[in-house]
């Protein structure tokens, strides 16, 4: 119990700051004629679906698909690792070597068995360890934050699940006079619920308004071309729904009566409906024939929504080849790689910090332990193909350890340099 305390002691000295960094709440606006005030956090969620949605959702189920790992670190001094572990690959090996340089004169090894691995497997209840990182990801695209609440185990004083708020719920509170950056975390839920720093883990965007509890996600950024994107959509359909121009005007020569100017509306209904059209008419008196033709659309709409689509597509760092057919391979690996180079690798590199910073002393007071999600940018298969072609060739590696690092069983003559 003691450890646990020095350990939120410490973590909560560093959530301190001087009065004056922290940022006055002023008003803004988003619009240049200084009319619209900016969105509420309900308001952006509201415009969470079209472009919007896709891009997010795209960026979340990536995020998801690139779990972090846990790993140990082994200085000459030091002794083995308690915890189950397995040795790493050269080519992982080398990549997280280059992640953190502070690495390369220590041993590394994967985590294969530690309560947090556990805690990922059973988040809780509800959700698993993809609804977690999907979630949150999620959260961040569209709020800009994130918010975990940790359920503590009253014995063994860790974190035995993990619950999602939903950020636009969840407001970070300061007192007047406190020297702290977040007094508590306040949840607007069934009932108002005040949370403890020390019980939320808060993953967030940067914020150059606010660098300290705010979060500027993309959909904040584009809240204007999305609001434009379903105000043209709900144009539309109101246009749709209640247009009451009709397909032709019969004119006649003369003024007719009503009964005739019925039975001449329903000869013509009768026998041009329901695939009637292109049969001929015999008319009995003279009357001129006006066709009516709709546009059911504007170019320069069209070309507007186009804009409007890449200026969404952009805030949330979404390839555009991702968003329309006409397209080739080429293209989509190109913009895979862009993607996972721009978007991917520094929303796992940020969730990864999170995590080591909040939730890993938790468990290690030693900071031998840390996560790194694997490098989601793809990988160079004609340059990883030479690389080992080389190693075999100049005796790096044996024939074995080439196998083992596909799942291959050992030969008896695997052992021998090429």
């Amino acid at each position: 119990m003691q450890t646990l305390l020095h350990r939120l002691a410490r973590w909560l000295m560093r959530k301190t700051a001087p009065a004056s960094l922290i940022p006055s709440s002023t008003s803004s606006f988003i619009d240049a004629y200084r009319r619209r005030q900016p969105p509420s956090a309900s308001e952006l969620l509201a415009e969470l679906k079209n472009t919007a949605w896709t891009c997010a959702s795209i960026n979340a189920s990536v995020c998801a698909s690139f779990p972090p790992r846990l790993y140990v670190t082994t200085g000459k001094a030091q002794a083995p690792p308690r915890c189950a572990t397995r040795p790493l690959e050269p080519a992982p090996l080398l990549r997280l070597r280059a992640a953190q340089p502070m690495l390369a004169r220590q041993r590394v090894e994967e985590v294969v068995d530690h309560p947090l691995l556990t805690l990922f497997r059973q988040v809780n209840p509800v959700h698993n360890s993809f609804d977690l990182w999907e979630g949150s990801e999620l959260s961040l695209e569209t709020a800009g934050s994130a918010y975990w609440l940790l359920d503590f185990d009253p014995l063994l004083n860790i974190p035995g699940a993990i619950w999602i708020l939903p950020a636009h719920l969840v407001t970070p509170k300061r007192s007047a006079d406190s020297t702290r950056l977040v007094d508590y975390y306040e949840y607007h839920g069934q009932q108002v619920q005040r949370f403890a720093p020390e019980r939320i883990v808060h993953f967030r965007f940067p914020d150059p308004r606010d660098p300290y509890t705010a979060g500027l996600s993309p959909l904040r950024a584009c809240f204007e071309q999305a609001a434009l994107a379903s105000e043209y959509a709900a144009m539309k359909r109101s246009i749709y729904d209640n247009t009451g121009l009709p397909s032709v005007v019969l004119t006649p020569a003369e003024s007719i009566n009503p009964d005739e100017r019925a039975r001449l509306e329903k000869l013509w209904h009768e026998k041009f409906v329901r695939g009637g059209q292109g049969r001929a008419l015999i008319a009995d008196s003279a009357m001129s024939v006006t066709l009516l033709s709709q546009s059911m659309g504007d170019l320069a709409a069209l070309a507007d929504m186009k804009a409007t689509k890449e200026d969404i597509a952009n805030a949330f760092h979404i390839p555009l080849p991702f968003l329309t057919g006409e397209t080739n391979l080429a293209n989509m690996q190109a913009a895979d790689h862009l993607h996972k180079t721009l978007a991917i690798l520094p929303r796992l590199r940020r969730r990864d910090e999170k995590l080591n910073e909040q939730l890993i002393p938790l468990y290690d007071p030693t900071g031998r332990l840390f996560f790194h999600s694997p490098d989601p940018t793809p990988a160079n298969q004609q340059f990883l193909l030479q690389q080992e072609q080389s190693d075999l060739r100049h005796g790096v590696r044996t024939i074995n350890e080439v196998r083992a690092s596909r799942g291959l069983p050992a030969v008896a003559w695997g052992d021998k340099p090429v």
